[in-house]
């Protein structure tokens, strides 16, 4: 008998071996208990599951009440009770326990045998791993003897594409065949023979794919052959002929299903997720030669570099999912988050083109990361990633990342660590490191920082992490040097120069981090981002309102309102209109982004608060503002991008109501929640303003 783990009822679908739920190929978001159980009573569909059967399913081994399994009985039907017009489909049998009563769909999806032997020598699902296990294989490079520039790295990043839609096999992210050819020191050279032989051994990868095309008379051939990770022994090969370059990535496709069943993938598997790359990705070679040229070059040269690339990709092709994604991710790391929301917007319409389940939760997790801005939603997509493949390096760097927003750096640290030990890219180390100085644990953060320059990554949050450590020692000369690393670099030095104004404002120097804050501006209008330029001269001004010198304050607000009126200078703005006077703009500003963030986290729980408060504070009503406040409590020590250090607004607000209101122990308490944590801070100038509104207590 075929083994069953998918189980479709109603308009919803049910994969048992994940516990995921989806509705109309939407994820829905369920705790893993509830999960279980779900399981539990549409496995036996009709059938009577007593009370003691769940329990010694959901809860092995533990003793809990039955309270617990109303509870989740109760979150379950209001899921589903509203799919089938308000009659729940989980029906109470009194006293014993319950019964699913909607018709049930059993979709079995069970292996079949590998065609050939080699297949199961090299991933034995069917001779010692458990059937459906999913298999890391790396795609290496596909040799173009063409003499055409237009296929070199194409027909490599499409089957990487095509191949990603399969139940069976995990491809090999780009990132980290870019961290094992640093550790080996073999960039640029060609993922074949020998050194993708040495890339898998590094990486536990199970086989290697690797190729070629050529001409052959008034065809184009492609060969794909496969070798074993661990001896480098043939597997197997496949080749495809294609009349015409036109007809080459429907000749990719064939051999890639071909290659995916030899392999040992099963039939149903093979037939359930063989969408074509025209379904996937994109029919356009052309397009996909620029993705692949945008790939490589994010990884080698920065994001700034590869933006161009991924433009022309969606210029050739709008429909390219995997192109817009990308450039959501690359616009919303360096801050420029209104072009980040229209292009994940896009992505996000066009989901359904995904070519698995895992990528179609990351976009989902990402749309609400970036548009929707409701992190705990992003954060359970996420964690949806991991149920597939809790090594995804990608999915445990979102949700670390998820948690620093959130203020949770203690959560954020092992999901890096995991993410670190499968993937050693610059991007993982990186977001490593903030999170050990947010903990205070320099030392560890300095020494991934110097692993990272040996790597040869070289990247502007390379150089902003060193200088905040440097900053952190009080080594001036050492934070020159990264800030010059940088200079020249468009969409990068405006990064460094930003936190080099910082810096001068923690000193006390504020006119001098007005004039780099403006430089910053400059460069970021030079190079096309509006928003990135207001947003350092809003962040420019909240300085000087904090400080006390807002006429200061006002002109660069107004100046930052007039570049961008992206999520971040719109609060920055709002915040310093509150504190300096104009009250009015304030409440104005604070309405608009009521109305445009409903679901917005930060927007909600951190700014708005935040901008309530010194409303209050500007009336004299320090328990308002207090009060104001108490929304942003669990998150108020998070940091995001562009900032890179917390800003910790909410509890520098609610130290100067306390102490204005005569209440000076909960004022002190706040202002050492402040002063405590300099590695958190760094050279944010609220921590001097604390250490100094903490001593004249």
């Amino acid at each position: 008998m075929p083994s069953v783990d998918v189980y479709e009822f109603g308009p919803f679908r049910l994969e048992a071996e994940t516990g995921s739920l989806f509705r109309g190929g939407e994820f829905v978001s369920l705790q893993p208990k509830a999960a279980e159980m779900l399981c539990a009573l549409v496995e036996s569909a009709g059938r009577l599951v007593t009370k003691e059967q769940l329990l010694d399913r959901v809860w092995t081994g533990v003793v809990v009440e039955e309270g617990a399994i109303a509870n989740n009985i109760s979150a379950l039907r209001k899921v589903l009770d509203p799919a089938f017009n308000g009659d729940t489909p989980i029906a109470t049998v009194a006293r014993r326990g319950y019964r699913f009563t909607a018709p049930v769909r059993a979709l079995p999806d069970g292996p079949t045998e590998p065609l050939r032997a080699a297949a199961t020598a090299a991933m034995p699902a069917a001779d010692g791993l458990p059937a459906g296990e999913r298999h890391t294989i790396l795609v290496g490079d596909i040799e173009n003897k063409t003499g055409d520039p237009l296929f070199d790295g194409t027909i490599r990043q499409a089957l990487a594409l095509v191949l990603a839609q399969s139940s069976y096999l995990d491809v090999l992210s780009d990132r980290r065949v870019h961290a094992s050819l640093t550790v080996m020191q073999r960039q640029g050279a060609p993922v074949l023979g020998d050194v993708a032989l040495e890339v898998c051994q590094r990486t536990n990868t199970k086989a290697a794919i690797t190729g070629s095309i050529f001409v052959l008379g008034d065809e184009y051939v492609i060969g794909l052959y496969a070798m074993r990770g661990d001896t480098g022994d043939t597997l197997d090969s496949e080749q495809a002929r294609a009349h015409g370059k036109g007809d080459v990535l429907r000749a990719l496709d064939q051999a890639a299903l071909g290659l995916r069943t030899k392999l040992g993938e099963s039939l149903t598997s093979v037939r359930r997720f063989s969408s074509g790359l025209a379904e996937v990705a994109t029919a356009s070679l052309e397009a996909l030669k620029a993705y692949s040229m945008g790939r490589q070059t994010w990884l080698s040269n920065g994001e700034a570099a590869a933006t161009p690339f991924l433009l022309r990709a969606i210029e050739l092709d709008p429909n390219f999912l995997a192109a817009l994604t990308g450039l959501a991710l690359i616009y919303g790391n360096v801050g420029q988050f209104k072009r980040a929301a229209e292009y994940m917007q896009m992505a996000y319409d066009l989901r359904a083109r995904a070519g698995s389940d895992s990528e179609r939760y990351r976009i989902i997790g990402v749309y609400h990361d970036i548009v929707t801005g409701d992190i705990h939603k992003a954060l359970d997509a996420y964690r949806a990633c991991l149920r597939f493949n809790p090594r995804d390096s990608g999915a445990l760097n979102n949700c670390a990342n998820a948690s620093m927003i959130l203020g949770q750096y203690d959560k954020a640290e092992p999901d890096l660590r995991a993410a670190v030990e499968v993937e050693r890219s610059g991007v993982m180390i990186s977001n490593l490191v903030m999170t050990l100085m947010a903990l205070g644990r320099t030392a560890e953060a300095q020494a991934l920082v110097d692993e990272a320059f040996a790597l040869k990554y070289d990247s502007f949050v390379h150089h902003l992490c060193a200088y905040h450590l440097a900053f952190l020692r009080g080594g001036t000369v050492e934070m020159q040097r990264h800030v010059d690393s940088v200079m020249g670099r468009e969409g990068e030095e405006e990064f460094l120069l930003q936190s080099t104004s910082n810096t001068q404002a923690f000193h006390g120097r504020f006119e001098a981090a007005r004039e780099l804050s403006a430089r910053a501006a400059a460069l970021s209008l030079r190079g096309g981002s509006g928003e990135m330029a207001a947003t350092w001269l809003a962040e420019s001004a909240l300085r000087d309102a904090h400080a006390g010198l807002f006429d200061h304050a006002r002109a660069q607000a107004d100046a930052a309102l007039a570049m961008g009126t992206g999520r971040n200078v719109v609060s920055l703005v709002a915040l310093v209109h509150a504190r300096s006077g104009r009250e009015a703009d304030a409440e104005r500003l604070a309405a608009d982004l009521d109305r445009d963030y409903p679901q917005y986290t930060l927007v909600q729980r951190y700014w708005l608060p935040s901008i309530r408060a010194a409303l209050a504070m500007a009336r004299k009503d320090w328990n308002a503002a207090v009060k104001a406040l108490d929304a942003a409590i669990p998150l108020e020590l998070g940091s995001e991008e562009p900032f890179y250090t917390a800003l910790v607004i909410p509890p520098y607000l609610r130290g100067l109501a306390y102490a204005a209101g005569g209440q000076r122990e909960e004022a002190a308490a706040e202002f050492e929640k402040i002063a405590s944590r300099p590695t958190l801070l760094r050279n944010n100038v609220v921590l001097p303003l604390a250490r100094k509104a903490l001593a004249a207590l």
